[in-house]
């Protein structure tokens, strides 16, 4: 790959599916609060809305996987969240795309809450470990572009600063689940290493385009995936 010229800019994305899981997570939250006022059993509310209960998972309610980033505890969990997912959300689907942005947040929320229903036997919610995985995912395409991309050396070194920092919060606060920060972020990299866009520059019209590496990023979430099943599919067992 070329050098990219300092006057040049990479192609980005309108961002689309930031704000409709930031929508999501908001109405998912007020069903909470309803569903708890009416039974006065906050527990037993978000077990019936989806989160992490390895009771369930082991009695094969995979989609907790999932469900469980669309559920939070209290208004500041849901707000710093949201905050977060606003703005590196935003960042990482600008540059990756609509659906790739979709693959790094929805698989790092599997990957999290897999690991946290390894690690932890506790009932566990928050879109957080997806968070660290878009994290992640910057984290990986800042490093690849290092030296090719303008300011993409301070990119990386802040967001590696800034993915440490709260990996040592989440050790440091209580009833953090610590094992779904580290799997997210670890899954939100991975999968970025493979579909993370690369650029070449057109010659003629000096514009920056993107590489199409459709097969390899094919190859790298097919593998990503199937050893996700294969691992929910074990631990359960």
């Amino acid at each position: 790959m070329e050098d990219l010229p300092i006057n040049l800019s990479i192609p980005k994305h309108k961002p689309l599916f930031t704000n409709i899981l930031i929508i999501a997570i908001a109405i998912m939250f007020l069903i909470q609060i309803l569903l708890v006022y009416i039974t006065g059993e906050p527990e037993s509310v978000l077990i019936k809305l989806g989160a992490k209960w390895n009771y369930g998972i082991e009695h094969g309610e995979y989609y907790r996987f999932i469900t469980c980033a669309f559920l939070h505890g209290s208004i500041v969990h849901l707000l710093l969240n949201l905050v977060t997912l606003n703005a590196f959300g935003k960042e990482l689907e600008s540059i990756f795309g609509n659906y790739r942005f979709l693959l790094i947040f929805f698989i790092s929320a599997w990957g999290a809450s897999l690991t946290s229903f390894i690690f932890s036997p506790y009932l566990a919610i928050g879109a957080s470990g997806a968070v660290f995985g878009i994290i992640g995912g910057l984290t990986v395409f800042f490093y690849k572009q290092r030296g090719k991309l303008v300011n993409s050396n301070a990119k990386f070194k802040s967001m590696y600063t800034l993915a440490g920092l709260n990996l040592i919060f989440g050790f440091l606060i209580p009833n953090i689940d610590y094992s779904a920060h580290i799997g997210g972020l670890l899954i939100g990299g991975i999968t970025s290493f493979f579909i993370s866009p690369e650029y070449i520059i057109d010659t003629n019209s000096l514009i920056i385009k993107e590489k199409n590496k459709q097969a390899y990023e094919t190859f790298g979430l097919l593998i990503i995936c199937i050893i996700l099943c294969f691992v929910s599919l074990f631990s359960t067992n």
